[in-house]
């Protein structure tokens, strides 16, 4: 009975999913928009992240553009959001909340497997919250930070629905990243 247990919470959760169907993305969206309302967890998440005026930020794995708004308006005019998703459920929901909110500076880009159209080595911060979790190739998609993040750019990676200690030794074994800081909601790393 445990083994299906766990397997009914690896498919609610989307472990190691990469893209969950079509169905999940809109009750994920429910949930988070519940959650949100009631505990006000996105921008509690959020402040987590020390995003600076003038930044580049990518919002990797953005789902349904919860954090992009909050994003655009840390790092102003001069800066730039990235909001990736392989989702193009998730994509669509992030042109709908730029063009409501007016959010000049954010852009959606639908990511192909873990790569995206992004220059290299143009972005300040990548940020991925509650999806590591659902990562098949974790090494692939740190791969794809690296190539992102300027020269000690920072990776601020969120556990989701795994222990600490498997976001650890994914974020160690890759060699791409030196993990700069703790803390109960993330793990920041710098690019080495």
């Amino acid at each position: 009975m445990k083994q299906n247990n766990n397997k009914i919470e690896d498919n609610l959760f989307g472990k190691n999913k990469d893209k969950i169907p079509n169905i999940a993305f809109r009750i994920m969206t429910s949930m988070m928009n519940i959650v949100d309302l009631i505990m006000n967890k996105a921008n509690s998440n959020f402040k987590t992240l020390g995003l600076k005026e003038g930044q580049v930020v990518v919002d990797y794995g953005c789902g349904p553009a919860r954090y992009i708004e909050n994003a655009s308006k840390a790092v102003g005019a001069a800066g730039k959001v990235y909001a990736v998703d392989i989702h193009p459920l998730a994509i669509e929901k992030v042109n709908i909340k730029i063009k409501q909110k007016q959010l000049n500076n954010v852009e959606a880009v639908l990511a192909d497997a873990y790569v995206t159209p992004i220059n290299k080595e143009s972005v300040d911060v990548v940020y991925a919250l509650d999806m590591f979790h659902m990562v098949s190739s974790p090494l692939e998609l740190l791969q794809e930070f690296h190539r992102l993040l300027k020269h000690k750019g920072i990776a601020i990676i969120e556990d989701g629905h795994q222990k600490r200690s498997e976001s650890i030794e994914k974020i160690i074994s890759s060699g791409l990243f030196t993990i700069i800081e703790e803390s109960e909601s993330n793990i920041k790393c710098v690019k080495k």
